[in-house]
């Protein structure tokens, strides 16, 4: 799976200044920085104690001690940039911005092709672009009197890792060319092939790959490299592509990139034209689909141009298999390029209740398949049964990146959005409710049911099994130390461990003693004056703690985002859910607080609400290219100029999380098919739109939510 970015960056050849430097993203290319040079060893980082329930328990949180090896468990290893592939106008010291004029692009979702226009220095060019899902490939086609004239030609170049300190979380433009002699491009040919094809080979340490190129033998290009092996310039991994000279006459360069560990030769040009054409008009036919185009309500245009786009944007970066993507999709690299488990409902969950289940199970249940030795091995570590699941990781080593946050957070283990299998197991049984579903199933349920059951506590005065502390709930701005029954989390636990059960039962094998106690005997969410709290242990004056009360998404996932469950008092959560309503005002909701909140309120029979949160434009932001903002109401510019050769290209994103946020679009078309096809025992049309007369709703292939 790779994506290549959409925009064209234009490049001056004597002194790279790039307007848009943007990535070529996979999900196997990942690269280990050097290990920490001070004397610290990552094999002496093994956690950090925290007495839970009286017993010394080793956490995957910072070290004190060893600062430079957790940070590199942490940032390690990251995700390169495979290289940038751009234009490159005439022998320029510099090129100003205004000679770019009337730039265009359009996307066409139907056969998935990218079209810019613009006129360079007065000429007219246009590039088409497509990318292909059976390969690694993208295709270019490149017209323009430029070319014919020599001024305009390709280049490769190609970028090194930055050294992954903690400025280097969140990276927009991924790699700098500050380390030319740290790694090696060269150019491969094999004779037969000599005028239709080349090889560019880049090795990073143990890292290595190749980028294989084609072209028509019609329109024969010529391949080389800017400097020689060696150079330590900032060029120094810059390749060329332009018409050969005896088709200088040409004013079009037609070529693909195969991105790949080997060499290959790729497929030309009008090849994956045809297949990438005939692969997006079917999966555009597949599925799910709602349609509001006949609605009167001035909101509706804006919000189908979401969905639309939001389904274009999910097919791109999270359909892969066996793996997630990290939440800013194959465009940039947030947390060194690793994915969240607590995002994998918001990611994955979509493609079952819109009708493309073959999306979901090319995922499920083979990423926690792949994850279940290393899990299982560190809930023995920490003295639990089952496995315990990380928080931000990636396939490679399964390892749980260190921190706070990640050591403590409690939701992936059960919540929908980190690797809930409970939940997943239900939407893909709801798909396919058949025996070799279960079975498929059944070690993921057994391994995650066992350690839900051995991590709670048995509390002898109370008689309930409670959880945490220490704990981090959804929102990660619990304190920690004293947050005792994190109400949403131990409602969830009773459904989870519910569901294993009847899962068991399914399968006519018997359900084991210590699922059952536990799930019996949870501690229930907590309510003072008549609304759920937190954490066990509040007062009513938490709701004015601006530190707790700033973001209570988890409040109103008791009802809507949880599936029914005796945990949950419905009344209560409704009058909770007003109460939130009244407190998390527009300007602190972010993330995917909207879809959130927007199936609550559907949930609790308020269908003004729910559309209005999805509605909120002047907050709820998405930006022309249809990605949802993480923020609330701010994004980073989509458009810098930056130097082409300093890590200064990415200092901008230091301060926040890289746009996109693909958990984002992913949440919100979970939101839509809630609000259109209801959820399980719902029978009203489109319960989630308001019946005001502004709103026309049709919907073919969706499935109601759990």
């Amino acid at each position: 799976m790779l994506a290549q970015d959409s925009c064209e960056s234009l490049t001056s050849a004597a002194d790279p200044q790039t307007l848009l430097p943007f990535n070529s993203l996979s999900s196997w290319a990942w690269h280990n920085d050097s290990l920490p040079a001070d004397g610290e060893n990552i094999d002496d980082y093994h956690g950090v104690p925290k007495l839970t329930h009286g017993r010394n328990v080793s956490y995957d949180d910072t070290d004190p001690n060893l600062p430079e090896a957790t940070q590199w468990l942490i940032g390690n290893p990251n995700r390169i940039n495979l290289g940038r592939i751009g234009l490159q106008y005439k022998n320029l010291t510099s090129l100003p911005a205004s000679l770019v004029t009337d730039a265009v692009q359009t996307l066409d979702v139907w056969n998935g092709t990218i079209t810019s226009t613009f006129r360079l220095d007065g000429t007219l060019v246009t590039v088409v672009t497509q990318g292909d899902f059976d390969s690694d490939t993208v295709a270019f086609q490149i017209d323009s009197d430029l070319i014919r004239s020599g001024d305009l030609r390709v280049f490769l170049d190609f970028p090194y890792p930055p050294i992954h300190t903690t400025a280097y979380k969140y990276e927009v433009f991924v790699g700098v060319y500050d380390f030319p002699l740290n790694h090696t491009t060269r150019l491969q040919r094999v004779c037969k092939e000599r005028d239709t094809a080349a090889h560019i080979f880049h090795e990073l340490q143990s890292t290595k790959y190749h980028v294989n190129l084609r072209w028509p033998a019609s329109d024969p290009l010529r391949l080389f490299k800017d400097e020689p092996d060696g150079s330590a310039a900032v060029t120094a991994h810059r390749f060329t592509l332009c018409p050969r000279e005896s088709k200088s006459a040409s004013s079009s360069i037609s070529f693909t990139a195969h991105f790949s560990p080997d060499r290959r030769l790729p497929d030309l040009p009008a090849s994956i034209r045809r297949r990438n054409v005939a692969a997006w008009n079917e999966y555009w036919t597949e599925g799910g689909f709602v349609d509001i185009t006949a609605s009167t309500n001035p909101k509706a245009d804006e919000l189908q141009r979401r969905i639309v786009l939001s389904q274009y944007h999910m097919r791109v970066n999270s359909a892969a298999t066996g793996q997630s993507p990290q939440e800013s999709g194959l465009m940039n690299n947030g947390w060194y390029g690793k994915f969240h488990m607590e995002m994998l409902v918001w990611h994955h969950g979509q493609w079952s209740v819109w009708g493309r289940q073959q999306y979901f199970d090319s995922i499920f249940p083979q990423l926690y398949e792949t994850f279940l030795p290393s899990s299982m091995a560190r809930a023995r570590a920490m003295g639990w049964d089952g496995a315990r699941w990380p928080k931000m990781t990636e396939v490679n080593t399964g390892r749980n990146s260190p921190g706070s946050i990640n050591a403590l957070l409690m939701w992936q283990q059960v919540r929908l959005f980190d690797p809930h299998p409970m939940y997943l197991a239900n939407l893909a049984y709801q798909a396919d409710p058949t025996r070799e579903t279960l079975q498929r199933w059944d070690r993921v349920i057994t391994a995650t049911a066992n350690y839900m059951a051995s991590y709670a506590w048995k509390n002898d005065t109370s008689g309930h099994y409670d959880l945490g502390p220490p704990a981090y709930g959804v929102t990660e701005n619990t304190p920690p130390d004293q947050s005792l029954n994190l109400a949403y989390e131990v409602a969830y636990w009773r459904w989870g461990l519910d569901a294993a059960c009847d899962w068991k039962r399914k399968l006519g094998q018997p359900v084991p003693d210590a699922w059952t106690t536990v799930a019996q005997n949870m501690a229930p969410p907590p309510v003072v004056d008549g609304l759920y709290a937190d954490y066990e242990g509040l007062n009513g004056s938490w709701w004015y703690d601006a530190k707790l009360s700033k973001d209570p998404r988890s409040l109103v996932m008791l009802r809507g985002i949880l599936p029914d469950t005796v945990a949950v008092d419905p009344e209560v959560a409704r009058r909770t859910a007003d109460k939130v309503h009244e407190v998390w005002t527009d300007e602190k909701i972010f993330g995917w607080g909207r879809p959130v909140l927007a199936i609550n309120s559907a949930r609790i029979g308020n269908p003004q609400r729910a559309i209005d949160h999805l509605t909120a434009y002047d907050y709820y932001q998405f930006d022309d290219a249809g990605f949802a903002n993480r923020g609330s109401g701010k994004s980073f510019p989509r458009q810098l100029v930056t130097p082409y050769n300093s890590d200064t290209a990415n200092k901008s994103s230091v301060e926040g999380t890289p746009p996109p946020f693909i958990a984002g679009n992913g949440a919100f078309l979970y939101s839509v098919a809630y609000l259109a096809a209801g959820w399980k025992g719902s029978t009203e049309h489109a319960p989630g739109f308001p019946k005001d007369g502004s709103w026309v709703v049709k919907h073919e292939g969706l499935r109601q939510v759990l």
